[in-house]
């Protein structure tokens, strides 16, 4: 019953909205790039002093993307830990799904699955550095895990959520647009994708954030995501065997 619900409501959203004109974002300011001697770039804002989810004074948070080539452009979130974070481990953080982005986790907690409830409730967190409540507005939580680690989310494989692989134009808007050419449609390519992009973030870390220090390294995903964490690790352990 839940789930006819849940497509009934998808389908009457998807209608309603069809009918309203395709709007224009206005163009980002204040972005900041920075580019890894390898090549990879990260373009990046900060959004605003008291971030865009984690608030706690002093803790800073990044999104954009990570450029690879100009097909591969992931969209990232990046936020420090609350506590000591010069030397707490990373942790990158994947949905599942597959095709599920990593930024429901990130606000997860005032929405739960559509799959088990239909309300935005105010139910305890989840791992995210805050949840959505009933009035739409974020609120701290005080379990998140980058309580005690800095925690990386990516939108992946590419066409999932804000990353694309190139952009089109018309005269009232941009879209962002997959490639043919760069669909990923298999799990060990979306890992290698998802490795890549990975060694961009870190190659460029230091610039985008100096005070992180620590070596050590989580992954951590879930449902399908069982999938893609073996896959990666499996693409880090074969590349440090062949040495590359």
């Amino acid at each position: 019953m839940y789930l006819l619900l849940c497509f009934s409501l998808l389908f009457y959203a998807v209608t309603a909205f069809d009918h309203l004109p395709r709007g224009r974002p206005a163009n980002a300011t204040d972005v900041k790039v920075i580019t890894s001697p390898g090549g990879a770039t990260i373009r990046y804002k900060q959004p605003g002093g008291s971030g865009m989810c984690e608030t706690t004074p002093g803790v800073n948070e990044y999104s954009g993307y990570v450029d690879l080539d100009n097909a591969t452009h992931m969209f990232f979130v990046f936020v420090e830990a609350r506590k000591d974070p010069a030397n707490a481990p990373l942790t990158l953080w994947l949905n599942g799904g597959p095709g599920s982005d990593s930024l429901i986790a990130f606000f997860q907690g005032g929405f739960d699955s559509c799959m088990r409830r239909m309300t935005i409730t105010n139910e305890k967190p989840e791992l995210g550095p805050c949840n959505v409540t009933k009035n739409l507005t974020t609120q701290l939580n005080p379990y998140a895990w980058n309580e005690v680690s800095n925690m990386l989310f990516l939108s992946q494989p590419i066409g999932v959520g804000f990353s694309y692989s190139y952009e089109s134009f018309d005269r009232s808007a941009t879209y962002a647009e997959l490639d043919p050419a760069a669909e990923v449609d298999t799990t060990d390519q979306a890992a290698v994708a998802a490795w890549h992009v990975l060694q961009g973030f870190l190659a460029n870390l230091p610039q985008l954030d100096s005070k992180i220090s620590s070596k050590t390294f989580n992954l951590w995903t879930e449902s399908y995501g069982g999938h893609y964490g073996p896959s990666i690790r499996g693409q880090q352990y074969l590349r440090h065997q062949s040495g590359k």
